[in-house]
């Protein structure tokens, strides 16, 4: 029986990364938001100075556009009652910008540029399209650039579906052909009980129904998270699911097979979906 020991050398070797952010990280306390930052900027330098891609998706728009609408309010008290769909995605066309520039003013300190790439569904139904933006992706990790992540969720109707993101960083991570997936969230992994699972190499049904739903700001939780992982395991790319408010949480996922929860089977080989393997695969996981 495979165990977490195992795959230390595979993930060692892990050439290119994807690390999903989730709302709550770049949400809240500005202190603890700062911490976050810090580490992760000083994590993803030292990836990169190993050899390593890394391309970086990250919710947070929404949230931070309302905080800009609590601030420019300031009463603290935002709109009563459900969020529309129109409100969620006007508050995502305040808070782009302003998570971006969060993002670079700490990833300019340790010499690292970043562009913004947004997309949504529809950017993947035609082959050309499919091609464009893996050919994007390409050329900015050629450049030296960190590509940062999110879904368009000024324009898109979808946004509510993809489980903050979760979804969308492994039609990343299949897009560019990753090895690794690496989910950063507010837990210390996948729990059965008050026990921490360190590894899967297949997600059952059982694994589903103990996944819970969403807490905090975000709209995930760990069921499209497991989700994520699954969807990703027929085409030999590795899942992990680490608390990102651990000190170097990214760092010791590389060296400690204690730490988070790690989605892998090599009995899958590595390979790159195609456009309508995307769509048909990627855009047909259950919801709660």
């Amino acid at each position: 029986m495979k165990t977490r020991k195992d795959f230390l050398d595979s993930l060692d070797k892990a050439k290119l990364i994807v690390i999903k952010i989730g709302s709550a990280r770049v949400s809240g306390e500005e202190t603890k938001i700062n911490d976050f930052l810090y580490d992760l900027v000083g994590d993803i330098r030292n990836l990169r100075d190993q050899g390593k891609e890394i391309i970086l998706v990250s919710s947070g728009a929404i949230a931070q556009g309302k905080k800009l609408l609590v601030d420019k309010s300031g009463t603290g008290v935002l709109p009563n009652g459900k969020t529309s769909l129109a409100e969620k995605q006007a508050f995502a066309a305040m808070g782009q910008n302003k998570l971006l520039n969060l993002y670079e003013s700490f990833f300019s300190r340790v010499n690292i540029p970043i562009a913004q790439i947004l997309f949504g569904r529809k950017d993947l139904n035609e082959d050309s399209s499919f091609t464009n933006l893996k050919q994007t992706f390409r050329q900015l990790l050629d450049w030296g650039i960190l590509p940062i992540v999110n879904e368009n969720d000024s324009v898109s109707t979808e946004e509510l579906n993809l489980g903050d993101n979760d979804i969308l960083s492994a039609i990343v991570a299949s897009i560019v052909g990753a090895d690794l997936l690496l989910i950063l969230t507010g837990v210390d992994g996948f729990l059965e009980g008050n026990s921490k699972i360190d590894l899967f190499t297949e997600i059952s049904k059982k694994t589903e129904s103990l996944a819970t739903g969403p807490s905090g700001p975000g709209t995930g939780g760990m069921f499209t998270k497991i989700n994520a992982a699954k969807l990703l395991l027929p085409f030999g790319i590795k899942t992990g699911i680490v608390n990102g408010e651990k000190n170097h949480a990214i760092g010791q996922f590389f060296t400690n097979e204690t730490f988070g929860t790690l989605i892998a089977n090599d009995g899958f080989p590595h390979r790159i979906p195609t456009a309508s393997e995307i769509q048909s695969h990627f855009f047909s996981f259950p919801t709660e």
